[in-house]
């Protein structure tokens, strides 16, 4: 139950462990934070697109909503460690904007989902460092 705590409250490691372990995982730790940050920036600027979507046309539609709901989720679950949240994270991304390219027949904002997809790779990779450190970690006790 300890550990747990720690885990979700992010507090610093414990003394005993090495400074060489406690190095990897704040790096982890950076890499997650950089990863779910940009995905909440994401997840709300598309909330904000999706109202005034809403408001410039008049109509209601909950799936406008869908979309971002399901990126502040999937940004929940990376800012948890979650390696599978992680892994969807980056799909999700890489496949909305493929087919946005794809749609559109040129390739706008490429720079922008470039961006989102190396931030997301970047906590992706965070996540599995996290885990395998915790791994090793628990094999050694």
């Amino acid at each position: 139950m300890k550990e747990l705590a720690a885990r979700v409250l992010r507090t610093p490691p414990s003394p005993d462990e090495s400074p060489a372990r406690a190095e990897r995982l704040a790096k982890a730790e950076r890499m997650i934070d950089l990863g779910w940050s940009v995905a909440v920036l994401w997840g709300v600027l598309r909330m904000v697109g999706a109202l005034w979507l809403q408001r410039a046309s008049g109509g209601y539609e909950a799936a406008w909503l869908l979309d971002p709901v399901l990126i502040l989720l999937l940004a929940y679950g990376l800012y948890r460690r979650s390696r599978a949240c992680a892994v969807l994270l980056l799909a999700y991304v890489v496949v909305e904007l493929w087919i946005a390219f794809h749609a559109t027949g040129r390739p706008s904002g490429l720079g922008v989902a470039l961006l989102l997809e190396v931030s997301f790779l970047t906590g992706l990779r965070g996540a599995l460092l996290y885990h395998r450190e915790m791994e090793t970690a628990a094999g050694e006790r």
